[in-house]
C-alpha cells in the first residue's frame, strides 16, 4: 500500500523505513515498527498510529495528516497554489483549473507549506481538505494575517 505514495507522488519508500502499516476499518495507519507489533495487533482498538490512506470505494485517498508529514518528499503531483487560488478553493471548495497532469489526488501547497489533499479531474480542482483545516485557514484569511494570504477583500468566509 505504501507503494501508492511512490507511484502517485514519487516519494521514495525509504521515507517509511522503521514504520509498519496497519489496516483498521478501511483506514491504513502507520506505527513504529517494533518487535511487539504482531502481539499488539490482536488488541481491539478504535484507532492507532498516523492515518495515511483511506479506502474510498475502490480507490486509496491520502489523508491530510500523511501529506503534511511526508509530502515534502513528493516529486510529482504537487500543486503550488497562489494566494488567490487558495482563497477561491476555501470559498468554493473547487475551481476550474487546466493542468497537464494525470487526474487523481494531488498535494496542495501554498507558500512552501503543504495544506493537504486535492482531487484533480480534467479542468477542475476540488478541495479534499477536512472541515477543521478549512476553518483554520479561513480564520487566518479573515483576520487579515500576513501568513502568505495577502488578499483581503473584506468579505471573509460564510
Amino acid at each position: 500500500m505504501l507503494g501508492y505514495f511512490t507511484a502517485r507522488f514519487g516519494m521514495p519508500l525509504t521515507v517509511f523505513d522503521g514504520l509498519c502499516l496497519l489496516l483498521r476499518h478501511k483506514l491504513y495507519s502507520l506505527c513504529s515498527a517494533t518487535p511487539h507489533m504482531e502481539r499488539l495487533a490482536v488488541l481491539q482498538v478504535q484507532s492507532v498510529g498516523l492515518p495515511v490512506l483511506r479506502i474510498i470505494r475502490h480507490h486509496l485517498k491520502p489523508t491530510t495528516a500523511a501529506l503534511q508529514r511526508f509530502g515534502s518528499q513528493a516529486t510529482c503531483h504537487v500543486l503550488d497554489l497562489s494566494d488567490l487560488q487558495v482563497v477561491v478553493l476555501l470559498r468554493e471548495r473547487e475551481q476550474p483549473l487546466h493542468l497537464d497532469i494525470q487526474p487523481g489526488y494531488v498535494i496542495l501547497r501554498h507558500a512552501g507549506h503543504i495544506l493537504g489533499c486535492g482531487l484533480y479531474t480534467p479542468g477542475r480542482l476540488r478541495s479534499q481538505l477536512p472541515q477543521h483545516a478549512i476553518a483554520a485557514l479561513a480564520s487566518v484569511y479573515a483576520s487579515g494575517a500576513t501568513c502568505g494570504f495577502g488578499i483581503n477583500d473584506g468579505q471573509g468566509f460564510a
